[in-house]
């Protein structure tokens, strides 16, 4: 743009051809991301309901004095966080390892790569019901595992638990989306000069130590950017808890996207576009602040 306006400065006539080569994949982001955002905060300042949503009359910022007197939005700040912290730290700490692992020359490693990926490629539905009905309270094959094992007395109603439940969605969580974070962090690990390895060898130093000063300070960009967009993509996670809980028990398991989610199913849409959208501006300056202070020292080693 600045190449345009310069050479319009000048009298002389500006190549379009660029411009024309980026404009649709422009009008596409604006159509797919841009409005969406834009008619999201509107609906927020509104009373819409989703049977007279033509007829949504303007209330200001009505909708986000109710969500500081909202005590499932409240609480789903907690929950929220909870979600980031177990299932992020969880899937980084098993990751990591895991990849090392693959990274090491063994026979019939592509085959075990292969089976690592296999958790993320089943449906998040399909997986969301195969764990449900391991640990169903009636039949499910965990209660007769830890039956036999005599660890329990009697069959156990895990998902009626509020921790049992938190528990189990969490487990289904890093089970889907570890081999993601895994492969990723593969990948950068064999971008690492084997010849520094060599040199770290020569010199003395252990698997620790080549882990420690070579393989890691080169991961750890990556691992930052990893841990940002896996807290942003759990803070809007809906399906496997939905499917899994339903929020519950109670609002047990309410985050503010599964909350927002609900109130849609209730037609509130007014309402449910104010918890959206105080759940994107929450994220939008978690990750500013994560990207100066920690992302950007990180980078700048």
């Amino acid at each position: 743009m600045g190449g345009f306006l310069a050479a319009w400065r000048r009298g002389s006539r500006p190549d379009l051809a660029p411009y024309l080569f980026v404009a649709p994949i422009c009008l596409l982001l604006l159509a797919i991301s841009i409005y969406p955002l834009l008619y999201a905060g509107w609906l927020a300042t509104t009373d819409a309901k989703l049977l007279r949503l033509a007829r949504a009359a303007f209330v200001g910022l009505a909708n986000f004095e109710r969500l500081l007197a909202d005590p499932v939005f409240l609480g789903g700040i907690w929950k929220t966080l909870r979600w980031d912290v177990v299932v992020v730290g969880a899937e980084l700490a098993i990751a990591l390892p895991m990849a090392l692992f693959l990274d090491l020359p063994f026979r019939g490693r592509g085959v075990v790569r292969a089976i690592v990926v296999m958790p993320y490629i089943v449906p998040p539905a399909v997986a969301s019901l195969m764990w449900v009905y391991i640990f169903d309270g009636s039949f499910g094959v965990a209660n007769e595992l830890l039956l036999r094992a005599g660890a329990i007395d009697s069959y156990v109603s895990w998902m009626s638990d509020p921790t049992g439940a938190f528990a189990i969605v969490a487990a289904a969580m890093i089970w889907a989306g570890t081999p993601l974070m895994a492969i990723i962090l593969l990948a950068v690990i064999q971008t690492v000069p084997r010849e520094l390895h060599e040199a770290a060898t020569v010199d003395g130093a252990g698997a620790w130590a080549r882990f420690r000063h070579v393989t890691l300070p080169a991961i750890v960009p990556t691992i930052a950017f990893l841990v940002l967009m896996r807290t942003i993509w759990m803070s809007n996670h809906i399906d496997m808890i939905f499917i899994m809980t339903r929020g519950g028990p109670g609002f047990a398991n309410y985050t503010e996207a599964v909350y927002a989610f609900m109130l849609v199913q209730q037609f509130d849409i007014g309402y449910a576009s104010a918890v959206a959208v105080a759940l994107a501006l929450a994220l939008l300056a978690a990750s500013a602040f994560y990207v100066r202070h920690l992302a950007a020292s990180v980078l700048a080693r």
